[in-house]
């Protein structure tokens, strides 16, 4: 049975695999592993490097009598090599604060840093310092270990805060939140119309009869029997992480690669399938092999089982940044989530990463005009007391302030909304808006320029078609004019000879001249 170690000890490392894959040349090392499928739901899925204790009165309690036996030492990429002595915790509370393996070279730390259920508010506080400290003397090189103390230490955070809400009020209740691989799953009590499928399993959820949790951060939805065996890690913690999308277009790496296993829960995947043998109209006792059909995600270039990948279809950034393809393309569901939550995030740098793209498409240096207009705008607008009781920029930008504050960033949803043209129209509609009120408001009237070079009486502001803007001094003259002066600022060549009559005073005066 091909082994699912590679995955497991990669998954807290997930965003990085995948660039690993591709500059990586040779796989070394060789992992044994022996997993107790007991399962009483047909999943074959068990939580990520964990044992879980039998032992006590809870009926709940599961035996995962996991052997790793690590020959060589895996690629970088999948993280550190884990503990190969098991996590001892105790029942299914436990799992929630301990659900992900320590990395070796944090091992010794592990009664510090891993508490039970039972841990009080000085223990939790006591770890939490720990943490702190670990993360300060982790180098930065160390990847794999700072960024399991970084998560870990958010759980920490957060069972202290619980832990401390109930402790100044006794009669509160505790929120029941169940904090597992980075996400904060709740109890789902809504009972939508549509149907409901388990993140998990892809079993559908029956919330009449089912108890079921849903993640407050990536919307992971799962059942209650299936919570103990998650081992996606959470999709907000991958692009907190990240903080930018893939930038390659499907990075493929072939099945081989991944042993011919899934890249989420190690299933064994199979492009040929097996049929049994049939001789004069008889079936011989032939075995069939089972087999699933490798599915591609379009935007890691991994290849998942059909519990992992839905066929969902989404945008994919990169083919968007590179070629400007807005096509939607099959992405599995750990893939769907991360472009789900980086979908309304500002952190394109689209000029940057393809400048070639606002030559070829009207519609970017449209925008990028508008922008700027707004941009300077922004200067008049932020400061005016009239436009702040009117609550002008938050009626009328709402949450896509970063529109004006700079002209370079970019969201998916920016990107989209370019193509379909109601980008340009929402930007239209706000320079409308923002300019009549610059030009009929006492206040920011008051702070209009007059050209300096022709002395004419029309007022121009820096976002007038007629007019530009000096990128030193900030001082505003008519277009023409400056072509006049062969495009030099004459507020600039003033401030210039005035500093260096400055220098030649201070010079003279410590000659004695």
């Amino acid at each position: 049975m091909q082994t699912v170690q590679n995955i497991k000890d990669g998954i807290w490392n997930f965003p990085c695999a995948v660039n690993s894959f591709l500059s990586r040349e040779e796989t070394t090392g060789a992992v044994q592993v022996t997993l107790d499928n007991s399962d009483d739901n047909n999943n074959n899925a068990v939580s990520e490097n964990e044992s879980i204790d039998g032992g006590g009165d809870n009926d709940d309690d599961i035996t995962d009598n996991g052997l790793y036996e690590a020959e060589a030492e895996e690629p970088a990429a999948l993280g550190t090599a884990m503990s190969i002595n098991s996590l001892n915790l105790c029942g299914e509370n436990d799992l929630l604060c301990g659900s992900h393996a320590i990395p070796l070279a944090l091992i010794k730390e592990e009664w510090q840093l891993v508490l039970g259920c039972e841990a009080s508010i000085p223990e939790i506080e006591f770890a939490i310092d720990k943490c702190k400290d670990l993360v300060l003397r982790t180098s930065t090189t160390k990847t794999e270990n700072r960024n399991w103390l970084v998560r870990h230490l958010i759980e920490l955070r957060h069972r202290l805060k619980e832990l401390q809400d109930v402790d100044n009020d006794p009669d509160a209740v505790p929120t029941g939140m169940k904090v597992i691989l980075g996400h904060h799953f709740v109890a789902h009590k809504s009972y939508p119309k549509c149907k409901v499928f388990c993140d998990h399993c892809s079993g559908i959820v029956w919330n009449v009869m089912q108890a079921s949790y849903r993640c407050s951060d990536c919307s992971f939805t799962v059942h209650h029997k299936c919570i103990r065996n998650v081992i996606r890690i959470c999709a907000h913690v991958i692009t907190a992480e990240r903080k930018l999308p893939i930038e390659c277009i499907c990075p493929e790496i072939g099945l081989a690669f991944q042993k011919y296993t899934c890249a989420e829960c190690g299933s064994q995947l199979s492009c040929n399938d097996s049929k049994a043998i049939g001789c004069f109209g008889v079936e011989l006792n032939a075995e069939k092999l089972i087999s699933v059909q490798p599915r591609l995600c379009d935007y890691s270039g991994l290849y998942y089982c059909t519990v992992c990948h839905w066929n969902d279809t989404a945008v994919i950034p990169a083919r968007i940044m590179n070629n400007w393809d807005f096509k939607p393309r099959k992405v599995s569901r750990a893939s769907l989530q991360q472009i789900r939550l980086m979908y309304h995030r500002p952190v394109i740098n689209l000029e940057q990463k393809n400048p070639r793209l606002f030559a070829l498409v009207p519609k970017l240096g449209a925008t990028k005009r508008f922008r700027q207009k707004l941009q300077h705008m922004r200067r008049y607008l932020t400061v005016c007391r009239i436009a702040e009781e009117l609550r002008l920029v938050r009626d009328t930008i709402g949450n896509s302030r970063h529109l004006m504050q700079s002209d370079d960033m970019y969201s998916v949803a920016d990107l989209v909304r370019i193509e379909n043209g109601t980008l340009l129209i929402f930007l239209h509609t706000a320079y409308g808006a923002f300019e009549r009120h610059i030009r009929n408001c006492l206040i920011c009237s008051g702070k209009a320029y007059i050209c300096e070079i022709c002395n004419n009486d029309e007022i121009i502001f820096p976002f007038d078609d007629c007019a530009v803007c000096c990128n030193q001094c900030s001082s505003v003259t008519h277009r023409q004019c400056q072509l006049r002066k062969n495009m030099q600022c004459q507020k600039c060549i003033r401030l210039r000879v005035r500093e260096q009559r400055m220098r030649n005073d201070i010079l003279d005066a410590a000659n004695g001249n």
